[in-house]
């Protein structure tokens, strides 16, 4: 699935950009293909992703988290090539629909294409998928605001006209993270629901799915309140230039805290499945502390809907809302 990098005059630009954020180097995502009218990237697996400890799929953060790359990265070949300016979009919306699981042991793929360019939005789609793009994963649509190149900054701008320039914190590469893709003998998820009632013990539940530790999660309960907190971490950024947080990452947090209050609150003997996770993202995540907490809107036999918020500072000013349907038992 290689290529010559030369072949498309944006695969230069493009691995430029990927190589900027922070979250993107650790996960070992890679740039195949750049041009005006699509890119195609590699995310290698990894103990460290999983997000279902039962089977070995990864979590479906992490699939989002290489959607939501891959949709900016066209905006911005896009953009370069029609303009010829540098602009980076921030993710307005993102709609991702989880059509079959990722097999664990395989890379993942994400061809994303930006197909609308109006003077202030730009409008992509996206297939994630394994052995055929015919075979998809997911399938997902998003909007990215368009922002003045001005706003891009001169040192961000540089890095993306020359080699060898990474701005933003050093950080560990996915592949030597053996300490987090080590993880104890898994536990049955009815003992844990059950510990974690009993007990007030989050963290043993936590320490079960290795993307949870990824991101570096935490969840505290106040009386029926569950309330789910992402540590500013410099691997989790996104946005070299704020610094922000990965908005994948925030929409994997988001999804994992809908996971553990399902989890919790409907005494569920297997992991939920996510089914489709719409996202909005209304301020930009700064490099901070940041919480979410979820709402059952919906509960069937099979099929559940839940409502996630996400602030920082102030819980009236969201920096992102979710919503998400959920497989359960």
């Amino acid at each position: 699935m290689k290529v010559n990098p030369d072949f498309f005059p944006l695969t230069t630009l493009a691995r430029r950009f990927v190589s900027q954020l922070a979250q993107c180097r650790r996960l070992g995502i890679e740039v195949l293909e750049g041009s005006e009218h699509h890119v195609l990237l590699e995310l290698p697996y990894s103990p460290a992703l999983i997000g279902y400890p039962d089977t070995g799929v990864i979590h479906g953060g992490v699939i989002t988290t290489l959607i939501d790359t891959a949709s900016g990265t066209a905006v911005v070949c896009a953009i370069q090539e029609k303009f010829n300016t540098l602009e980076i979009s921030p993710t307005l919306d993102l709609r991702v629909d989880y059509m079959r699981p990722a097999e664990p042991g395989k890379p993942v793929y994400a061809f994303a294409e930006c197909y609308r360019l109006s003077s202030n939005i730009a409008f992509t789609r996206a297939i994630a998928y394994q052995d055929s793009i015919d075979e998809p994963i997911a399938h997902a649509v998003g909007s990215f605001m368009r922002i003045s190149p001005e706003m891009v900054g001169e040192q961000f701008r540089g890095a993306l006209l020359e080699d060898g320039i990474v701005l933003g914190p050093e950080v560990t590469e996915l592949s030597h993270c053996q300490d987090e893709a080590t993880r104890s003998a898994p536990m049955d998820v009815k003992e844990i629901v059950r510990r974690v009632t009993e007990l007030n013990d989050f963290g043993h539940l936590l320490e079960q799915v290795p993307y949870a530790r990824f991101i570096g999660m935490a969840v505290e309960r106040f009386g029926d309140e569950l309330v789910c907190r992402l540590p500013a971490r410099d691997a989790n950024i996104g946005n070299p230039v704020l610094p922000a947080i990965h908005g994948g990452v925030i929409a994997g947090f988001m999804e994992m805290s809908a996971i553990v209050q399902l989890m919790v609150f409907m005494q569920t003997s297997r992991v939920p499945k996510v089914v489709d996770f719409s996202i909005d993202y209304l301020r930009a995540g700064l490099h901070k502390d940041t919480f979410a907490e979820c709402i059952i809107t919906r509960q069937g036999r099979r099929v559940a809907n839940v409502n996630i918020n996400c602030w920082q500072t102030n819980r009236k000013q969201l920096i992102a809302t979710a919503r998400a349907h959920f497989l359960i038992d």
